[in-house]
């Protein structure tokens, strides 16, 4: 003990004399005028005995400066502000850090005058919830988008999928002066407003629609990108028009056109091309569907559903609506309008709304290979088909606002999508067992067309009133989802030696109507400063009426008239959820807890007849159960945020997964719901934390999500004759992880930042083959980095290089564990060589190692091109090429529990084009704006 004693006195010692020449000088600077803090003020230290000896620094955003790793001396300290004088003292270090204290800076009426003249301004201002850039400082070239504009803010990026990143935190919301643009889209304003139209970007930790009404803080928090609009551009038109033709026939128009004026916003977005240019965004959907896209395109049924991204374009996989997207090379007409008003005092009544629609043909050649794993076998499947889709759609969305008084909100929201999607597909497939050998072989023709209308309405109504608030919102929801098809297919079973041929040829009709409605009240109330309580109920209705009728055709007639009984049936599925909630928060200065727990039941009742009519089965089930929730935020001065949230929920399963009755659509994959499945119960928790620096740009921030579900459900995959049938069932114990980190920061180097970052994800899932149980862990592992240099607008350049490592195994001895690489890198150049003549280029590399043969791709998509700026650069005149080394492809790769496919589709290649772009001008200008009720405050 004495020997321990001793070793930790001699450390103290030690660690006293390292940093006993070590001091630190603080200070606080404010205005003589205001007694507001000074921030971004340069504090300048010198020492007198060598005046090329200096430490630096900016103060705050409240006036703080911190300099450290100070020696013992005398030094000369200065301080400059735009607009103040400056403070100029002799300080000395002693043997102890030095507090200067609050220092105060008069005002310079002669830099006041110079201000006013170069209109001068700070970079970048922090205040308490908002960031805020001064776009004027961040050049741009000529006619590029807002999109180029945030890739040059410190703290902001843009990735792949063209989301919108700020501290590593996704942009969930955009707002133009206050006010949604297009809907709640990022992307529609990012990727279509000038830059140069843009004044100030504001990133703004938004607090929740409720906490905003109510005035209490449930520290809940969202990323919103306002864009304020420079003053002469509030009156007239501004926008770009641009249209260009090229090799083999290929062509792009596209229009981009704004109006500001006042309270007034009208935007037109209109594209036609045969390019494969994508229509709808992820983000597109999910401002349609007011950010609940389960609610909308879930299936009919209201079951599970998947959300595929892929370079920003989205699939919808059982969705009844996006499901049959054209694929290969595609030919689009879109275009969309958006209007937003207010009127009266304080804006007392808004009205917002826009419509948006495309047209698309595609025709589609797809080639797979598919790898599923039977109980001790592996089955190898080969297919390539042809398809052509014809696709329609249109989106109106609504909103009206009123604000008789200030004490109340009422809201009301309708919206509409129609779909319309016509797909032809003829396939040719075959399949072997590694051991078996030859399985089987065949084609199919399938014609389906669908018909998709949607419908959503939402009213809402908030009254403030002392210490507290009361609410209710009030929504519903119809989906009908039509279809009809013909399926002609033949299959040659060659399991027992000779084949044995097997034909179908069958006309089916569907129709789902899916209804919702729920019910929402809440109260709460301020207790003190520090505490509030919140209760509220909520009642939700699901209604689903489904069926299918399935007939044979008889040659004789030359007609489909024979039942198939089993391919027909109709199902009643009622859900229903009723839930009690109760919470309390408590608010402290840097931390906020919220906490509570739900008392829930949920209620199934399903009822199943046959062709006939006849009552098969019924379902009636009811489950009771305690939701606990809790978050715990925490945020500083100094930018260090972290939020910790945990909640629990139950999800019935869909009418899909219950109802009965097989889908012979794909005639290698056989799929019948399971009337017995149970209620999925979830429990998530997430952590994520960030660190953010106005003084250095410099930003770092992590996150850690994991889910653990019960009763999940997966799939029993059984083979006969080749042909999968496949059943779902529930399970215990799946659970993923997801986990990662990334840091950015501005090097020394003027212009030049960097980032790294590293992504990691791990899923746990069970499923069944023949009935026995199979085990799959999945690893995905990718660490990335960035770098970008900028010299003002004339040479712009960056780099994004990426791997990700990805592992299956399977607990199946048959099972081939799968393991292999994907690559993303990209480098980007662009350089106003001489005068109004500008390069550009991008370079992009997709890589993989270790997919099937033939699925390896190692694609360099090489676009470049050269502008010419004419009449004061209202107009670019370009010549381009795109897919220069002609090795565009499109591979993916799909891995399930017990399922690995890699697909390859036909796609564009190389083209040249000559391109004109015209600026659009304002038209006039106005020195009178008054302020929109602000949506994101």
């Amino acid at each position: 003990m004495k020997k321990s004693v001793l070793f930790f006195i001699l450390c103290c010692l030690l660690t006293t004399k390292v940093f006993a020449q070590n001091h630190r000088l603080s200070g606080k600077v404010l205005s003589a005028a205001n007694n507001e803090p000074i921030g971004y003020a340069a504090v300048l230290l010198t020492e007198q005995s060598d005046s090329t000896k200096r430490n630096g620094a900016l103060t705050s955003h409240n006036g703080d400066f911190l300099l450290k790793d100070l020696k013992n001396g005398k030094y000369l300290l200065k301080i400059s502000a735009l607009g103040y004088k400056a403070i100029v003292k002799s300080v000395e270090i002693g043997a102890k850090d030095l507090d200067l204290g609050t220092l105060t800076m008069s005002e310079d009426a002669l830099s006041l005058k110079e201000v006013n003249v170069t209109g001068q301004q700070a970079n970048v201002k922090v205040k308490t919830d908002t960031i805020e850039y001064n776009a004027g400082a961040f050049k741009t070239q000529p006619n590029a988008a807002v999109e180029e504009l945030l890739k040059k803010l410190p703290g902001v990026e843009i990735d792949r999928d063209g989301n919108i990143l700020v501290q590593g935190q996704k942009v969930s919301r955009l707002t133009v002066d206050g006010k949604d643009f297009f809907g709640t889209d990022p992307k529609t304003a990012t990727k279509n407003l000038p830059a140069d139209a843009i004044a100030k970007v504001q990133v703004i930790d938004s607090k929740t629609q409720e906490a905003k009404a109510t005035g209490i803080d449930d520290g809940q928090r969202e990323k919103v990108l306002n864009l304020t609009i420079k003053e002469d551009k509030k009156r007239g038109w501004f926008g770009n028009a641009n249209l260009y033709g090229g090799t083999t026939d290929r062509y792009n128009g596209y229009l981009s056109a704004n109006h500001f004026n006042k309270n007034l916003q009208f935007a037109v977005l209109g594209m036609s091309n045969n390019v494969s240019n994508s229509s709808f965004q992820f983000e597109d959907l999910n401002s349609f569907t007011g950010g609940n896209i389960g609610n909308i395109f879930a299936p009919p049924a209201g079951g599970s559903f998947s959300i595929n991204v892929n370079n920003g374009r989205t699939t919808i996989g059982g969705s009844g609506v996006f499901d049959n997207s054209a694929i290969g090379e595609v030919t689009t007409h879109s275009g969309g309008l958006n209007y937003s008003n207010s009127w009266g005092k304080n804006n007392k009544l808004a009205i917002s709304g826009s419509y948006f629609t495309y047209f698309s043909k595609g025709i589609g050649n797809r080639f797979s290979s598919i790898q599923d794993i039977n109980q001790d076998d592996v089955l190898r499947t080969s297919e390539v088909s042809n398809r052509n889709s014809d696709n329609q759609a249109h989106r109106f969305n609504f909103k009206l606002e009123y604000h008789p008084d200030s004490l109340t909100d009422i809201t009301f929201r309708p919206n509409v999508i129609l779909n319309y999607t016509t797909n032809i597909n003829n396939r040719d497939f075959r399949s072997a067992f590694d051991a078996a050998g030859k399985s089987n072989d065949g084609n199919q023709y399938f014609n389906q067309k669908n018909n998709t209308p949607a419908l959503f309405g939402e009213f809402s109504v908030l009254r403030r009133f002392g210490k507290g608030s009361i609410s209710l919102r009030l929504n519903g929801t119809q989906n009908t989802y039509n279809a009809n098809w013909i399926n002609r297919s033949l299959i040659n079973d060659y399991t027992s030696g000779a084949p044995i041929a097997t034909k179908l040829n069958q006309q089916a009709d569907q129709e789902n109507v899916a209804k919702t409605y729920t019910a929402n009240i809440n109260y709460m109330r301020q207790l003190n400063k520090k505490w509030s309580a919140n209760a509220g109920y909520i009642y939700n209705q699901s209604r689903v009426d489904a069926q299918q009728f399935t007939l044979d055709y008889n040659a004789a007639t030359d007609r489909y008239e024979t039942v198939v009984a089993d391919l027909s049936n109709s199902i009643d599925n009622k859900n229903w959820l009723q839930a009690a909630r109760f919470g309390m928060i408590h608010t402290r200065t840097q931390w906020t807890y919220n906490f509570g727990f739900g008392l829930q039941q949920t209620g199934l009742d399903a009822t199943t007849f046959n062709s006939a009519g006849v009552n098969t089965d019924h379902l009636d089930r009811k489950y009771y159960n305690i939701l606990p929730r809790f978050s715990i935020n925490f945020k500083n001065k100094a930018n260090h945020t972290i939020q910790l949230n945990y909640n629990s929920s139950v999800n019935l399963p869909s009418v899909n997964d219950l109802q009965p009755i097989q889908n012979n659509t794909n005639p290698l994959y056989q799929r019948t719901g399971n009337p017995n499945l149970e209620a999925v119960k979830n429990h998530r928790m997430a952590i994520n934390f960030n660190t953010f620096s106005a003084d250095n740009n410099k930003y770092w921030n992590g996150y850690f999500l994991i889910n653990y579900a019960f009763d999940d459900i997966g799939n029993n995959v059984s083979y006969v004759n080749g042909v999968q049938y496949v059943q779902p069932r529930n399970v215990d114990g799946n659970y993923f992880i997801r986990t990662g980190t990334f840091f950015g920061q501005p090097t020394k180097i003027k212009g030049l930042r960097m980032g790294y970052g590293l992504n990691l994800f791990m899923s746990h899932t069970s499923s069944f083959i023949s009935e026995e149980k199979n085990v799959t862990n999945r690893y995905n592992i990718g660490p990335n980095t960035n770098f970008s240099y900028d010299i003002d607008d004339k040479l712009n350049t960056g780099i994004y290089l990426g791997v990700q490592y990805s592992k299956v195994n399977n607990s199946q001895p048959a099972a081939i564990d799968n393991k292999y690489f994907s690559f993303f890198n990209s480098a980007s150049l662009s350089w106003e060589f001489v005068k109004n003549m500008r390069i550009n280029a991008e370079l992009q590399h997709n890589g993989t190692a270790g997919r099937a043969d033939g699925f390896n791709n190692n694609v360099f998509l090489l676009n470049a091109g050269l502008e010419q700026y004419l009449m004061k650069r209202k107009i670019t005149l370009a010549i381009r090429g795109f897919d220069i080394l002609n090795q565009n492809t499109n591979i993916d790769r799909t891995v399930n529990a017990s399922r690995m496919e890699d697909v390859r589709f036909n796609t564009v290649t190389r083209y040249f084009y000559l391109s004109l772009n015209y600026k659009i001008s304002r038209a006039g200008a106005t020195n009178t704006r008054s302020n929109p009720r602000n949506t994101v405050g």
